[in-house]
């Protein structure tokens, strides 16, 4: 039987939890890779290209995503109806 050998993991490869551990002085709140993504909420930290399925680029939530400062105007429950609204119809005409 061989033995097995386990080749290192790139660094681009590394998610969040795996960075942690391997760079444990890494701050979750600064920017490794320079993509404006906060390493924490980074799928990839040291990837300039992969940043997740909710951040520009990666089409699944593009045209779906709402700002806080959209929702914090917000002052009645109509408010958000026809922002629910707006949402769906984009949604549909995607599709």
């Amino acid at each position: 039987m061989k033995p097995t050998i386990f080749k290192p993991q790139k660094l681009k490869n590394l998610n969040w939890p795996q960075t942690k551990v391997r760079f444990p002085n890494m701050k979750p709140l600064g920017d490794a890779d320079k993509d404006g993504v906060k390493n924490k909420f980074d799928c990839r930290p040291f990837d300039k290209k992969r940043q997740g399925i909710f951040h520009k680029g990666q089409g699944v939530l593009d045209d779906l995503s709402v700002g806080f400062e959209t929702i914090r105007g917000m002052k009645t429950v109509g408010d958000v109806q026809r922002l629910e609204e707006s949402l769906l119809k984009k949604q549909e005409e995607k599709d």
